[in-house]
């Protein structure tokens, strides 16, 4: 967790706790500030964990300034000779009934998934060795401009996320690779 906010923008905090859920998975307590003097606080869990294929995990907040409620994810490893193919996958249940899925669909969802591509491209630049990556990207303004860019339906430019996250598109990508190698199926 000390390790995850590094690169995370998402999160200010993340600890273990010395708790379990009822299912006697060990509880982890996630932490954010969304400015202003704002924190919002939620709960997770790892569900599974098997280096180097895949995590499943789950989150849920009882705080009332979090949008989200509840929600699941997984992040799925395949290693190739050149490297590692990440995918990470998860969805929630937003609060506030129909304001909440407005709210949701105007902008938080796009946010959500804009700070995780932007938080994983952070992790694959400091995995190829460039500590440096770490302090710039954690400044929310830098990552302001990337989701302003990005939300207008710029490419923007320096700084920005290089991965294919939330795009739909590692599909294509993985296709094309195998077209290119002769070995697509």
């Amino acid at each position: 967790p000390s390790q995850h906010v590094r690169w995370d923008i998402r999160f200010d905090s993340i600890e273990y706790l010395d708790r379990f859920d009822d299912r006697g998975f060990r509880l982890m307590d996630y932490g954010t500030s969304v400015g202003f003097g704002i924190a919002v606080q939620g709960i997770g869990r790892y569900l599974q964990n098997i280096p180097p294929k895949h995590s499943t995990f789950e989150f849920e907040s009882d705080d009332w300034k979090s949008i989200i409620m509840r929600g699941r994810g997984i992040w799925l490893y395949e290693p190739y000779a050149e490297g590692t193919y990440f995918k990470t996958v998860y969805d929630y249940e937003v609060r506030y009934g129909m304001v909440g899925a407005f709210i949701d669909a105007l902008i938080f969802r796009r946010l959500i998934q804009l700070a995780t591509e932007w938080g994983f491209e952070t992790l694959r630049q400091w995995c190829g060795r460039d500590e440096s990556v770490l302090e710039p990207r954690r400044q929310r303004a830098r990552f302001g401009k990337f989701f302003a860019a990005r939300w207008l339906g710029r490419r923007p430019v320096a700084g920005a996320a290089r991965s294919w996250l939330g795009t739909g598109q590692e599909s294509e990508l993985k296709l094309r690779a195998g077209l290119q190698t002769g070995s697509a199926t």
